[in-house]
């Protein structure tokens, strides 16, 4: 039966129907359509995303986007993803959705194409590799559960951090001592983000990006925490909620400035964070990082378990002309 593929219509039954796609291929990484539509709503605009949906009978069954990466932006360079229902798998929809979108992007001359997949999906890393994908990057995430989490094993070493006058604040804390504190995050923020291991360099964001978060339906301020030495903003860390997995939390980005690291900091904010999430009641803290990365280790340390890696492949299309560059894979010492 042929795949009637047209442009995604962001109705709220659309959205529902690719939602539910992607809980049946990923039940462990459930989302809602709600937090799909924030961020369609907040995408920076000049940077190209493309989204179509494929139907058998007039029921959506498939969906595939593409676009430039707002993240970690490089002239030529495009995302590409494919998910089909796993009742319709095997029948040559993914392959169809695949090549819908590839010619699609032709007439913007790629220089080559990015996706991502996770290592337990044998049958998505072979449709990659198949089509000339090369693995860049491996991430594993890990779990924690913070109810049973070993206090006792990391006391006093936010007390050590407070000694040398740092001090890690609450989030909602912060309006009382820094009336730009929102400003004062995004750019925290960005330092961190510009070290963080990715296959290609980080793209520094938008304060209106950044602040797009404060209405996300997954933004919670309790569980966001900084550290400040004096009015300085040195590390970070935090959670995102999910509106469908009230048990688990997700860590957004854990990071310390260099001038600071090596002093106990990102320990001590992850302490703080696992006990906001033992009082909020969750039994999963997930996380990932690339695989050398230094905060995978001292994750491990406080107790995280390794699951399956999420992996990222790159698909070179063409030699470079004049101006543009392929970058170089950039993993953790």
């Amino acid at each position: 039966m042929t795949i009637k593929i047209r442009p995604f219509a962001g109705t709220d039954e659309e959205y529902r129907a690719c939602v539910d796609i992607a809980n049946a291929i990923w039940p462990e990484e459930l989302s809602s359509p709600e937090s799909w539509q924030h961020r369609d709503k907040h995408r920076n605009p000049k940077y190209l995303f493309r989204r179509v949906v494929g139907e058998i009978d007039g029921e959506i069954v498939a969906f595939s986007s593409c676009g430039e990466s707002e993240w970690t932006h490089v002239p030529g360079k495009y995302f590409v993803g494919v998910d089909v229902h796993p009742d319709y798998t095997r029948m040559g929809y993914g392959t169809a959705m695949y090549d819908h979108v590839v010619a699609g992007l032709a007439a913007l001359d790629p220089l080559f194409f990015t996706a991502d997949t996770r290592e337990d999906k044998p049958d998505f890393i072979r449709f990659l590799t198949k089509r000339g994908f090369v693995r860049t990057m491996r991430y594993p995430v890990s779990h924690l559960n913070p109810q049973t989490f070993d206090f006792a094993k990391f006391e006093g070493v936010e007390e050590h951090v407070r000694e040398q006058g740092i001090e890690i604040v609450n989030v909602p804390d912060l309006p009382a001592r820094d009336p730009d504190w929102k400003r004062s995050w995004y750019e925290l923020e960005n330092e961190c983000w510009m070290d963080v291991p990715l296959p290609e360099p980080p793209t520094r964001v938008s304060f209106e990006q950044f602040a797009s978060r404060f209405d996300s339906p997954n933004y919670d301020a309790s569980a966001h925490f900084v550290a400040i030495d004096e009015r300085r903003y040195v590390g970070l860390t935090g959670f995102w909620t999910s509106q469908v997995e009230k048990h688990k939390l997700h860590t957004g980005l854990t990071g310390v400035v260099r001038s600071h690291r090596r002093k106990g900091i990102a320990t001590a904010l992850k302490v703080s964070g696992v006990r906001f999430a033992r009082d909020y009641g969750a039994t999963i803290i997930e996380t990932d990082n690339e695989e050398n990365n230094p905060m995978f280790g001292l994750n491990l340390q406080l107790g995280f378990e390794a699951r399956p890696a999420w992996v990222d492949f790159r698909k070179v299309l063409r030699e470079p002309r004049e101006g543009e560059k392929i970058p170089e894979v950039k993993k953790s010492a």
